[in-house]
């Protein structure tokens, strides 16, 4: 039996907002900014707010909870479906570290970023340079 994609995508970022409450605080406040309803299922759009929740931590030098977000997803890519690992590569580590400016905060917040994350960032962009 085959799990429909859109539970499967719901399941996931359920997870994820149990897990880290700021961002699901940051995700509702993102939907009601954009006007979305909650039965336009932004799917994608979530993911890339976390995604960009991660990324303000890294600017904000806030190291421990971007490590929190970084090695939960680190941890699922290794278990994930095939829908699970698109979000995870497409929406969420695609965008990381996309509006870092300053090289030095850039660089630190690659080298938070473990192994598997970053293969998949470098898959997309190549070797980021500092």
């Amino acid at each position: 039996m085959t799990i429909d994609k859109d539970v499967e995508v719901e399941t996931f970022l359920g997870e994820i907002k149990q897990r880290f409450p700021e961002v699901a605080n940051r995700i509702e406040l993102n939907n009601n900014r954009m006007g979305y309803e909650p039965d336009d299922k932004m799917y994608t759009a979530e993911m890339e707010t976390f995604s960009q929740t991660t990324t303000d931590a890294i600017k904000a030098g806030d190291h421990d909870r971007a490590l929190n977000y970084l090695k939960y997803m680190s941890e699922k890519l290794l278990v994930a479906s095939v829908i699970e690992r698109e979000y995870i590569d497409v929406y969420y580590v695609e965008s990381l570290l996309w509006d870092i400016k300053d090289k030095k905060i850039k660089q630190a917040g690659w080298l938070l970023i473990p192994s598997n994350l970053k293969q998949l960032y470098i898959e997309m962009w190549g070797n980021p340079s500092f």
